[in-house]
């Protein structure tokens, strides 16, 4: 099943150039190991950004006060390194990752398959280290969402479904598996594999690293993944989208063999609780995506959050948020893992998720039970609202084949969407993937994303002569027609967790992809499509600082502390954002920088 592709194996050698010698010189021979304790305990080393939303929690919170409220008006750039490579040989670039950062070091996904390490030790200047080349082929999308590390390596999930592993001190590549796009024992049909591929930053942990496909729009079932750090080889793996005998499958009513193409895609990393040792992560909708009608019943384990056990990768929980659902509100965004006192005093461990669909969810982290749902945009008309009892939709009928839901806002063959309302949030708002954040201090859930209304029309799908689900030859896997965008916008939101109240909110110019950051200096941080990074009050969100970098933002800033210095760092390199649904973006060029800034 595993095999090492030899053509992939290699890498470009450390390079040493100029007056980058001296500074490479002084360097130590190697690096720390990174290990399973430290990780565990990622919190303590503020200094460093030592995973991709910078601890298992995925509270993307910085430790860090030296920039704060009263000071971050004075916030300039401390130097600034291009980053282009990747853009040879393609048209644009995607990057959404954020880079790590250890002891003064930075290893940067720089999309195409590239990754960089560079030197900031001086506060002054990044100074190149090394770049490794995995040779991700052209026509492969330049999309990046990040890295993993542990011990001596650093670790690349990529777009033609490799897993790669990458010598931090030498950038030499160690290992090259292809764990997707081939033939699994546990797959039970091979019509999706040749669309799988990854898109989210594995989780390194436990010796392992945990990997999601990415594929479920495309056509490839949804799954996630452990492979061995020491060699690549799969240890287990676990199917979103249940086939013939496995749990959930039931759930599948069509007789068109739905299951085969069902989506359930991995898209964004996940969380782990390391006392549990369970694995958290959110899943992608059902396919076909807008047609309920193909595909009756609530279609696990679409749709919703899920938890596996890291040794065994057998499902622990699950709560489904919105079943048979069919506007795109798919739930694989990030879910956070924080501790809340209950009425009796004692820590209640709870998992946090803005949702696509419009709320702000905790459920807890034990066993998956509903505890909360507080609607953070405009308005929510899909659904009457969410039972406080079970987290349901309200119109939820589990007897029902397909959800009727607010039949004026739910699209369904035949109906013509201008005759119908907008419906509220609109497919692309939400939450998406953008990585949200949360205050342990003020218990405070931060997101970015958009808010808004559409309306569409949908396009039926057809079925695959042989039974195979989805026909390839459909108009499209996910059609609809006629869409009009309402009031769409970008938002930035926050939560009290405690009282489950949205305590503050903004509206922004255009969809926010960036997603956020907060820290202990009482600030949010952020980046916008059309190439600004701000900073915000954590408390009002008001705009404090901003700067223009001229380039679509799309990663989240990161905070890191060079000899008692602090420094927020950025990567503005989201590609030109095209005109969709803001014409005047068609006008943005590409580009690819990090930003780093200082006082």
């Amino acid at each position: 099943m595993h095999r090492i592709v030899q053509k992939h194996l290699r890498a470009i050698a450390t390079t040493i150039v100029g007056g980058a010698l001296a500074a490479v010189l002084a360097a130590p021979a190697f690096a720390a190991p990174l290990t399973q304790t430290r990780l565990n305990n990622a919190d303590n080393e503020p200094h460093n950004w030592l995973m991709n939303f910078q601890n298992y929690g995925s509270q993307r919170f910085s430790r860090l006060a030296q920039i704060n409220s009263s000071n971050v008006q004075n916030l300039k750039v401390a130097y600034t390194m291009p980053m282009v490579q990747s853009l040879i040989g393609r048209t644009s670039l995607d990057n959404q990752a954020s880079g790590l950062v250890e002891d003064g070091f930075m290893y940067i996904d720089a999309g195409g398959g590239f990754t960089y390490k560079f030197d900031l030790r001086s506060g002054t200047k990044a100074t190149y280290v090394w770049e490794a080349n995995t040779a991700l082929p052209t026509d492969q999308s330049a999309r990046t969402r990040g890295h993993a590390m542990m011990g001596e390596s650093i670790y690349m999930t990529l777009r033609d479904a490799r897993v790669v592993s990458i010598n931090r001190n030498t950038g030499e590549i160690q290992w090259d598996q292809q764990i997707g796009k081939v033939a699994h024992p546990k797959a039970q049909t091979e019509v999706g594999t040749p669309y799988e591929n990854f898109n989210a930053a594995a989780i390194a942990a436990e010796g392992k690293l945990i990997v999601g496909n990415a594929g479920g729009d495309s056509g490839g079932r949804g799954w996630l993944a452990a492979v061995n750090a020491a060699d690549g080889k799969e240890v287990w793996r676990f199917y979103t989208i249940p086939g013939p005998g496995e749990q959930g499958f039931e759930t599948w009513k069509d007789t068109n063999q739905a299951w085969k193409t069902g989506g359930g895609g991995m898209w964004t990393t996940g969380s782990y609780d390391v006392g549990a040792r369970a694995t958290i992560w959110g899943v992608g909708q059902p396919m076909p995506m807008h047609d309920p009608e193909f595909r009756p019943g609530d279609n696990l384990f679409s749709n919703a959050v899920i938890a596996l056990d890291i040794d065994t990768g057998k499902l622990k929980w699950f709560f489904q948020y919105t079943p048979n659902e069919s506007w795109d509100y798919d739930e694989q965004g990030v879910h956070m893992l924080y501790d809340l006192p209950n009425a009796a005093g004692a820590a209640r461990q709870v998992v946090g998720h803005y949702s696509r669909s419009g709320f702000y969810y905790q459920v807890d982290r034990s066993n998956g039970a509903f505890l909360s749902a507080t609607q953070f945009v405009d308005v929510v008309n899909w659904t009457k609202g969410i039972d406080p009892k079970t987290g349901k939709p309200m119109e939820y009928n589990p007897a029902v084949g397909v959800q009727p839901y607010v039949p004026e806002t739910r699209r369904l063959r035949g109906q013509v969407g201008n005759t119908f309302e907008p419906t509220c949030p609109h497919r692309l708002g939400g939450i998406r993937w953008q990585p949200q954040a949360y205050n342990p201090n003020k218990r405070i859930a931060y997101a970015a994303g958009m808010d808004g209304c559409v309306q569409f029309d949908v396009v039926p799908v057809l079925l695959e002569a042989n039974g195979g689900g989805i026909s390839r030859q459909s108009p499209s896997r996910s059609a609809i027609g006629n869409q009009v965008h309402h009031g769409v916008r970008g938002i930035i939101s926050a939560v009290d967790v405690v009282t489950g109240k949205q305590i503050a909110k903004i509206s922004q110019p255009y969809e926010n992809r960036a997603g956020v950051l907060a820290t202990a200096g009482n600030l949010v941080f952020s980046g916008t499509l059309d190439g600004a990074v701000t900073a915000h009050d954590d408390q009002t969100l008001a705009e404090l600082w901003r700067f223009e970098t001229g380039t679509s933002i799309k990663a989240a800033p990161i905070a890191f502390s060079v000899n008692g210095k602090q420094f927020i760092a950025v990567i503005a390199a989201g590609g030109a954002p095209g005109g969709g649904m803001w014409p005047e973006l068609g006008l943005m060029k590409n580009g690819g920088a990090l930003y780093v800034f200082s006082l």
